[in-house]
């Protein structure tokens, strides 16, 4: 999973907003169009109050974008040489540090030694991973374009597509869908996935259309899939087809298909840790595996919140205090709803007065969780219960206070489960 570092201002963004978007009316030979002055005066206010460094930045985005609104180049790049060879090991560290300038200088700077497509391509990831999907969306367009027949880049096209321009994503996932034989297995897949994901605003029965719709396309892909002698293929689309009819047949209350489909998954990649969180999810409360795959998932660095939220709970529950509470605290630190961090903290806040934490503490892990999510009436009866508990008589019994509160755990729709808070 890409985890974005947005590089520059505000004002940085807009300018590169409006230079791709310039960019694609000189692509499509409007350079001198009403729409395009209207662009370029439109930019003059903030690239006169960029610093320095994003003025640069700037200036060089705009010829690396021109240099990919013309037709791809026919003559031959030249033989990559060993120091050719260091400097783009060195681009390639520079990205992994985040160091998006000295990435992007050094591509452009050995330009030369790499085929066009792959340099957009790594243009793309580079802007891609640094927060910009519709500067990345342009040069992975010119990728795919230059090698049409590159499966892999057409289908990362569509994926940051479907973050800058949903529209225009959703149209081309409906043209592969509409003859989805025709395509890489890679790429119906992404399209599957990018369609799906934009039912969710969806009415429950134009959701339910298309999930029935996409059922026997994503079966065609998996066998396909299976058919296939290309290891690389099989293993960047068997997941995300399983996944998404996992989802399809789990949102059509089909549960075990969806399980069964998981697990078709797993078999192939045990350590893809959208498929563990997934089937984790439908089998929390009925089946010990779903722990193991929570478990699982944490253990493999999991970008996700989900299994660190369900482990959590479960670890409450049972009254394993202390690892609720780390599993809490490592679950705020991953991305996720308010909803599910201010959950996070109430159980927190449990966790840590069962385990005799000073009052202040337990005090201001309920507090986030209720500024996080103000509408958290259970963290708020509980968070009153704690505070009622603190004025009780050291000689009244557990048992006395276990009668007296009426705060409970939510168990994600299962019965409410009633808890003890220490002294």
């Amino acid at each position: 999973m890409v985890v974005h570092s947005r590089m520059g201002s505000p004002t940085f963004e807009r300018v590169a907003k409006g230079l791709v978007a310039l960019h694609r009316l000189i692509k499509e030979g409007s350079d001198d169009s009403p729409e395009a002055e209207a662009l370029r005066d439109e930019l003059d206010a903030p690239l006169k109050v960029l610093n320095h460094t994003e003025s640069q930045r700037a200036q060089w985005l705009s010829e690396d974008l021109y240099s990919v609104s013309e037709p791809p180049a026919t003559t031959k790049h030249k033989t990559l040489n060993p120091q050719a060879q260091r400097q783009l090991n060195e681009a390639f560290e520079a990205r992994q540090s985040r160091e998006w300038d000295r990435a992007l200088t050094l591509l452009r700077r050995w330009r030369e030694y790499i085929s066009p497509p792959l340099l957009s391509y790594l243009r793309g990831s580079i802007w891609w991973e640094a927060g910009y999907s519709d500067v990345a969306a342009a040069f992975y367009c010119h990728a795919w374009e230059c090698e049409p027949t590159n499966a892999n880049y057409q289908a990362i096209y569509m994926h940051v597509l479907a973050e800058s321009n949903p529209d225009a994503a959703s149209k081309l996932a409906n043209e592969v869908l509409a003859d989805d034989e025709k395509y890489a297995p890679v790429v119906v897949a992404r399209a599957a996935d990018i369609r799906f994901n934009q039912t969710r605003n969806s009415s429950d029965a134009k959701s339910a259309r298309l999930h029935k719709e996409l059922i026997p396309i994503l079966e065609r892909n998996i066998t396909r899939i299976e058919a296939s002698a290309d290891a690389a293929s099989r293993a960047s689309a068997y997941a995300m087809t399983v996944a998404v009819l996992g989802f399809c047949h789990e949102l059509q209350g089909n549960t075990r298909a969806a399980v069964d489909f998981y697990t078709r998954g797993l078999q192939m990649d045990p350590n893809h840790d959208g498929l563990l969180v997934a089937r984790g999810i439908l089998l929390y409360g009925t089946d010990p595996r779903s722990v193991v795959d929570f478990e699982q998932a944490v253990e493999l660095g999991t970008s996700l919140i989900w299994p660190y939220l369900f482990l959590a709970h479960h670890y409450l529950i049972t009254k394993r205090f202390e690892p609720c509470r780390v599993m809490c605290e490592s679950g705020l630190r991953k991305q996720g709803s308010n909803t599910g961090k201010s959950q996070l903290e109430e159980w927190r806040a449990i966790a840590q007065a069962e385990l005799g934490f000073p009052p202040e503490l337990v005090r201001a892990a309920f507090e986030a969780a209720l500024r996080l999510d103000p509408s958290n009436d259970l963290a708020r009866r509980n968070r009153a219960a704690f505070e009622a508990f603190l004025r009780m008589p050291h000689t009244e019994s557990g048992a006395a206070w276990e009668q007296r509160t009426v705060a409970a755990i939510r168990q994600f729709g299962a019965a409410e489960h009633p808890y003890t808070v220490a002294a």
